[in-house]
């Protein structure tokens, strides 16, 4: 990859780092952006030529990029900088833009080091991050509302799909990623058992319960993070425990997905879905 148009930024509760052209640090390398390595399990036929895929996987995301710091009086200043920054004990996210393609992954630091040979030349340094989610996603932080209204303003931008007329209870969200995303779901009571299906594949997530028009119904479908909670003056509480049994943490799938909400009685303030597409690489 050409690094000259790639630009980086990564983040943690240290604080930020830019590197790239005209940055306060030059990116000299970087590897990893296109995908992570993938992973197929055969087993071999006895009877007949070949085998069967058992199943596919991708691997964590390894990235690695070597930077350099040019030699002035702000030197050391910067060295430690680096230092304090890619502390192993810090996650973050790595926000890369090539091209004016812009997408970020959260990662761990695998490793940092310094190699500067003598005084006369620029000082480089080479980092390693793993990352154990794959994926690349949007950059559109999940907590700012970018709303299309179905029969009013259509905006640029998918997250979060807003259930505007009180007759409308189907929308499509267009999943433009390369893989399959999970979604989080905000019910404003009031409802009567409230479920959200996806028509596209028939997945429905359904809660047994009836939620007044103090309620505000919390569900995230994530692989490793699924919540269903239930807000109420503020205070959240965990409401596992009153979904349906034969629920499905579901998935948008890759192009259009049918989404419809359901109740058993009484009509919800609103309802959201947010969403951030995933994708292999940059």
């Amino acid at each position: 990859m050409d690094n000259k148009n790639v630009n980086l930024r990564l983040e943690n509760n240290s604080g930020f780092l830019d590197l790239g052209k005209s940055k306060e640090f030059n990116l000299v390398s970087i590897e990893g952006l296109e995908s992570a390595d993938y992973e197929i399990n055969i087993s071999n036929n006895i009877m007949y030529d070949g085998g069967s895929v058992v199943n596919k996987r991708i691997q964590c995301h390894s990235i690695s990029f070597v930077g350099e710091v040019f030699i002035n009086e702000d030197f050391n200043i910067k060295r430690q900088k680096l230092i304090s920054f890619f502390n192993p004990k810090n996650t973050g996210y790595l926000t890369v833009n090539y091209l004016g393609t812009e997408r970020k992954i959260k990662y761990e630091i695998e490793s940092f080091k310094i190699n500067h040979p003598n005084v006369y030349e620029p000082m480089e340094f080479q980092v390693n991050l793993v990352c154990a989610n794959p994926y690349f996603q949007d950059t559109l932080s999940l907590g700012k509302e970018i709303s299309t209204w179905i029969g009013g303003w259509k905006f640029k931008f998918k997250l979060p799909f807003k259930f505007k007329q009180k007759g409308d209870t189907k929308v499509i969200i267009s999943n433009l990623g390369h893989v399959e995303t999970p979604v989080e779901i905000i019910f404003k009571g009031p409802a009567v058992n409230p479920s959200i299906v996806n028509l596209t594949t028939g997945e429905f997530i359904k809660i047994d319960r009836t939620l007044t028009s103090d309620d505000i119904l919390y569900i995230t479908t994530e692989y490793g993070n699924k919540k269903v909670e239930i807000e109420n003056n503020g205070v959240r509480s965990n409401a596992l425990n009153y979904i349906d049994l034969d629920s499905t943490f579901f998935s948008l799938v890759v192009g259009d997905n049918i989404i419809e909400y359901k109740t058993d009685g009484l009509k919800p303030e609103s309802v959201e879905i947010k969403y951030r597409n995933r994708y292999l690489g940059v």
